[in-house]
Parts: structure tokens; C-alpha cells; sequence
């Protein structure tokens, strides 16, 4: 028989009489890089019909901004970001997938109601966006009717613990 999984490598194991098996998958890394995460599971890029953006960590982090939102602005195609104020700690930036309404935020699988909670993550701790913009949406019912953001964090690693420090300075 055939054991297989997203991100192990595909293994065959022979029957004969056996009744209990041990079975160990091995991780293929190299396959996870071409899959996006949907609401209804994992595809591979090559077999998406629908209009889907991503983008990852190291990506977003590129630009230093309070708001996880204003890290976005300008990398995603059809992700519009205005700023309504520059009061600080204002999270109330208006986003928009290809000018329509507001789209819904889906944060580790979790729905969410506005853009309130999705702006105020901590940017360092996002392991990928996805902007879901056309039908694909539909999966996510009525609310999804602008298009779908989906935000995925990272997840804690087996180990030794590991710290990062980044800390930003200016003077005027």
C-alpha cells in the first residue's frame, strides 16, 4: 500500500500477512514550496485556477511599519492600502482587494470580524499571507464576497529556545 501526505515523501510499503505496521514519513521540504494553503485544504500552485496572491515572512518584513497592513502596501498586485489618519497607534487603515469592499480576514483559519485584529499582528510573527481574490473566495461564504485574506503565524519549533531582538531608532 501507499502512504502520502502533504510535505513527506510519498513512501510503498509490501502487505503480505502483516497486520500491524510502523510507519515513518520522511519530510520533502522541497515540496512545500509549491503549495498554497486554501480554505479548503492545500493545493499545489501549478493546479490553482483562481486569482491568488502570496507572500511570505521575510517579504513583509522588508519595510518597518507599526501597522502589519502599511508592511503590505505596495507587494501584493490588487491589494489596495489607504491610510485614513496618521494619528499614532491608529490602526484603521481601509484595505481593499481590486477596489471592492472589505475583503474577510481568516487569521490561522479563524474568521475575523474588520481589519482591526489582522493590522495589529506583529509582522515578525506572520509565516504567510495569502490574498484569495475571485471565486476561490466563495468556499468562505457571503462574507468572502470581496475576497479573502489569509494570514497563517508561525508556528513554535522543537529545540533549544531562540530569541530575535529588532528594534527600530530615529531622531528628529
Amino acid at each position: 500500500f501507499v502512504v502520502s501526505y502533504v510535505g513527506y515523501a510519498t513512501q510503498e510499503f509490501p502487505i503480505k500477512n502483516q497486520t500491524d505496521f510502523d510507519i515513518v514519513l520522511q519530510e520533502d521540504a522541497q515540496l512545500l514550496n509549491e503549495v498554497v494553503v486554501v480554505g479548503y485544504g492545500t493545493q499545489k500552485k501549478g493546479n490553482l485556477t483562481g486569482a491568488i496572491a502570496s507572500i511570505k515572512s521575510d517579504e513583509i518584513l522588508t519595510t518597518t511599519h507599526s501597522s502589519l497592513a502599511q508592511n503590505l502596501q505596495g507587494k501584493v498586485a490588487g491589494l489596495q492600502i489607504r491610510q485614513q489618519s496618521g494619528e499614532p497607534g491608529s490602526f484603521d487603515n481601509m484595505i481593499s482587494i481590486r477596489g471592492f469592499g472589505t475583503p474577510l480576514y481568516v487569521i490561522d483559519g479563524i474568521p475575523r470580524d474588520g481589519s482591526g485584529e489582522f493590522q495589529r499582528l506583529n509582522p515578525t510573527d506572520i509565516e504567510s499571507i495569502s490574498i484569495l481574490k475571485d471565486a476561490s473566495a466563495a468556499i468562505y461564504g457571503l462574507k468572502a464576497a470581496n475576497g479573502v485574506i489569509l494570514g497563517t503565524t508561525k508556528k513554535g519549533q522543537k529545540g533549544k529556545p531562540r530569541f530575535n531582538y529588532s528594534g527600530v531608532f530615529g531622531w528628529q
